[in-house]
């Protein structure tokens, strides 16, 4: 098991949250109704992205191995959530070219939604720890 570090800090001149991590950047941004400019992806949009992009990459990496043809891979990510509960449903459209047979990809995207990290993380129920620094 590894640990994974992302350091989030609200930028002043918008109040926007900046995520960094590894040297990298992700600005995020609530709802105008909440004071936001949604000038970026707000946080549960960036939740949505994870995933997709999450099994996107376990797909492509997985589909040469199992003799699969995928092309011009796109998910689309649609989630019903409330704030208080969070995601209640996830639902993930594939657009894809293929000429692999269509119930050969439809388990293949279910084998890969299995072992996709971030899937699996939405999934489980984790212990959420807050420490304050001294």
């Amino acid at each position: 098991m590894g640990v994974m570090n992302v350091s989030t800090r609200v930028r002043p001149e918008d109040l926007a949250v900046v995520a960094e991590a590894r040297g990298h950047c992700l600005d995020m941004d609530q709802s105008k109704q909440n004071g936001g400019l949604e000038n970026t992806l707000k946080p549960m949009e960036v939740v949505l992205a994870a995933l997709g992009g999450c099994i996107t990459m376990v797909a492509m990496a997985r589909a040469p191995k199992e003799n699969l043809d995928l092309r011009d891979l796109r998910l689309e990510m649609e989630g019903e959530y409330s704030a208080a509960d969070g995601f209640r449903t996830i639902r993930m459209t594939a657009r894809l070219r293929s000429s692999s047979p269509e119930d050969r990809l439809m388990e293949f995207f279910h084998a890969v939604e299995r072992v996709c990290p971030v899937s699996n993380s939405l999934k489980a129920r984790i212990e959420l720890e807050v420490v304050r620094e001294r």
